[in-house]
Protein backbone atom coordinates (compact mmCIF):
# COMPACT_ATOMS: atom_id res chain seq x y z
CA UNK A 1 0.00 0.00 0.00
CA UNK A 2 2.88 2.29 0.02
CA UNK A 3 2.51 3.86 3.97
CA UNK A 4 5.60 4.36 5.52
CA UNK A 5 4.56 2.03 8.13
CA UNK A 6 1.91 -0.53 9.34
CA UNK A 7 -1.40 1.93 9.24
CA UNK A 8 -3.06 0.84 12.62
CA UNK A 9 -6.21 -0.85 10.81
CA UNK A 10 -3.80 -3.84 10.25
CA UNK A 11 -1.86 -3.48 13.83
CA UNK A 12 -5.01 -3.91 15.82
CA UNK A 13 -5.72 -6.92 13.28
CA UNK A 14 -2.78 -8.89 14.67
CA UNK A 15 -4.23 -9.72 17.77
CA UNK A 16 -5.71 -12.55 15.28
CA UNK A 17 -3.42 -14.17 12.77
CA UNK A 18 -5.99 -14.83 10.58
CA UNK A 19 -8.54 -12.09 10.35
CA UNK A 20 -5.09 -10.07 9.73
CA UNK A 21 -3.99 -12.60 6.88
CA UNK A 22 -7.82 -12.51 5.13
CA UNK A 23 -7.89 -8.76 5.17
CA UNK A 24 -4.29 -8.21 3.76
CA UNK A 25 -5.62 -10.89 0.92
CA UNK A 26 -8.68 -8.91 0.61
CA UNK A 27 -7.12 -5.72 0.13
CA UNK A 28 -4.03 -7.35 -2.06
CA UNK A 29 -6.48 -9.17 -4.33
CA UNK A 30 -9.79 -6.45 -4.76
CA UNK A 31 -7.89 -3.47 -4.02
CA UNK A 32 -4.68 -3.71 -5.49
CA UNK A 33 -4.76 -5.77 -8.33
CA UNK A 34 -7.37 -5.77 -10.57
CA UNK A 35 -8.40 -4.48 -13.80
CA UNK A 36 -10.20 -1.65 -12.64
CA UNK A 37 -7.67 1.10 -11.63
CA UNK A 38 -6.33 1.34 -8.37
CA UNK A 39 -7.18 5.10 -8.16
CA UNK A 40 -10.65 4.36 -9.25
CA UNK A 41 -11.41 1.93 -6.29
CA UNK A 42 -9.80 4.03 -3.93
CA UNK A 43 -11.97 7.02 -5.10
CA UNK A 44 -15.02 4.42 -4.40
CA UNK A 45 -13.46 3.42 -1.20
CA UNK A 46 -13.24 6.91 -0.21
CA UNK A 47 -16.99 7.31 -0.84
CA UNK A 48 -18.19 4.31 0.35
CA UNK A 49 -16.40 5.09 3.81
CA UNK A 50 -18.08 9.00 3.95
CA UNK A 51 -21.73 7.95 3.28
CA UNK A 52 -20.87 5.22 6.71
CA UNK A 53 -19.27 7.93 8.27
CA UNK A 54 -16.22 5.69 8.57
CA UNK A 55 -13.50 8.37 9.59
CA UNK A 56 -10.58 5.84 9.98
CA UNK A 57 -10.99 4.43 5.82
CA UNK A 58 -11.90 7.78 4.90
CA UNK A 59 -8.70 9.23 6.13
CA UNK A 60 -6.53 6.12 4.94
CA UNK A 61 -7.69 6.21 1.26
CA UNK A 62 -7.75 9.85 1.16
CA UNK A 63 -4.55 9.68 2.08
CA UNK A 64 -3.74 6.28 -0.62
CA UNK A 65 -5.67 8.97 -3.18
CA UNK A 66 -3.24 11.40 -2.69
CA UNK A 67 -0.17 9.11 -2.82
CA UNK A 68 -1.93 8.15 -6.41
CA UNK A 69 -1.81 11.86 -7.18
CA UNK A 70 -5.61 12.00 -7.12
CA UNK A 71 -7.50 14.46 -5.15
CA UNK A 72 -10.65 13.16 -3.40
CA UNK A 73 -11.68 15.41 -1.14
CA UNK A 74 -13.76 17.80 -3.23
CA UNK A 75 -15.20 15.25 -5.96
CA UNK A 76 -16.87 12.62 -3.44
CA UNK A 77 -18.58 15.73 -1.26
CA UNK A 78 -20.70 16.23 -4.53
CA UNK A 79 -20.36 13.34 -7.42
CA UNK A 80 -22.82 15.56 -9.91
CA UNK A 81 -18.92 17.98 -10.06
CA UNK A 82 -16.87 15.02 -11.16
CA UNK A 83 -16.53 15.63 -15.14
CA UNK A 84 -15.50 12.26 -16.06
CA UNK A 85 -19.17 10.03 -16.93
CA UNK A 86 -17.23 7.05 -15.91
CA UNK A 87 -15.90 7.60 -13.00
CA UNK A 88 -19.20 9.24 -11.83
CA UNK A 89 -20.81 5.99 -12.60
CA UNK A 90 -18.67 3.83 -11.01
CA UNK A 91 -18.71 5.97 -7.79
CA UNK A 92 -22.39 5.79 -8.14
CA UNK A 93 -22.87 1.99 -8.64
CA UNK A 94 -20.00 1.64 -5.84
CA UNK A 95 -22.25 3.42 -3.19
CA UNK A 96 -25.37 1.61 -4.53
CA UNK A 97 -23.23 -1.73 -3.53
CA UNK A 98 -22.83 -0.98 -0.40
CA UNK A 99 -26.06 1.05 0.76
CA UNK A 100 -28.70 -1.00 -1.32
CA UNK A 101 -27.54 -3.78 -3.21
CA UNK A 102 -30.23 -5.53 -3.72
CA UNK A 103 -31.82 -2.43 -5.49
CA UNK A 104 -29.43 -2.56 -8.61
CA UNK A 105 -31.33 -2.87 -11.78
CA UNK A 106 -30.30 -4.04 -15.03
CA UNK A 107 -30.18 -0.18 -16.51
CA UNK A 108 -27.53 0.51 -13.36
CA UNK A 109 -25.60 -2.69 -15.27
CA UNK A 110 -26.25 -1.14 -18.85
CA UNK A 111 -25.20 2.17 -17.57
CA UNK A 112 -21.69 0.93 -16.84
CA UNK A 113 -21.80 -0.91 -19.82
CA UNK A 114 -22.67 1.80 -22.17
CA UNK A 115 -19.74 3.67 -20.35
CA UNK A 116 -17.32 1.17 -21.24
CA UNK A 117 -16.70 -0.85 -18.05
CA UNK A 118 -16.54 -4.83 -18.79
CA UNK A 119 -18.95 -7.67 -17.05
CA UNK A 120 -15.39 -8.37 -15.29
CA UNK A 121 -14.77 -4.94 -13.64
CA UNK A 122 -18.20 -4.27 -12.79
CA UNK A 123 -17.60 -7.45 -10.19
CA UNK A 124 -14.57 -6.53 -8.92
CA UNK A 125 -16.47 -2.97 -8.52
CA UNK A 126 -18.55 -5.18 -6.59
CA UNK A 127 -16.31 -6.76 -4.66
CA UNK A 128 -14.51 -2.75 -4.04
CA UNK A 129 -17.64 -2.21 -2.68
CA UNK A 130 -18.06 -5.40 -0.41
CA UNK A 131 -14.34 -4.79 1.09
CA UNK A 132 -15.25 -1.19 1.77
CA UNK A 133 -18.07 -2.36 3.68
CA UNK A 134 -15.61 -4.66 5.60
CA UNK A 135 -13.31 -2.83 5.99
CA UNK A 136 -15.52 -0.28 7.37
CA UNK A 137 -17.25 -2.15 10.08
CA UNK A 138 -13.66 -3.69 11.39
CA UNK A 139 -12.34 0.27 12.19
CA UNK A 140 -15.51 1.28 13.68
CA UNK A 141 -16.02 -1.99 15.80
CA UNK A 142 -12.54 -1.97 16.80
CA UNK A 143 -12.43 2.01 17.25
CA UNK A 144 -9.03 2.32 15.28
CA UNK A 145 -8.45 6.77 14.86
CA UNK A 146 -6.53 7.68 11.84
CA UNK A 147 -2.97 7.26 11.69
CA UNK A 148 -1.26 10.90 12.23
CA UNK A 149 0.79 9.65 8.76
CA UNK A 150 -2.33 10.05 6.68
CA UNK A 151 -2.30 13.52 6.96
CA UNK A 152 1.45 13.83 6.03
CA UNK A 153 1.10 12.01 3.14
Amino acid sequence: MSFPAAPSFILTQGHSRPTVRGTWDLVRNILVEGELSRWQKELVFVAISRDRNCAYCEAAHIACCRMLGVSAENMISDTSLIPDVTLREIIGFGRKCAAAPQTITARDYDRLGECGVTRLQILELIGMSGLAVYANIMADATAVEPDEMFSTL
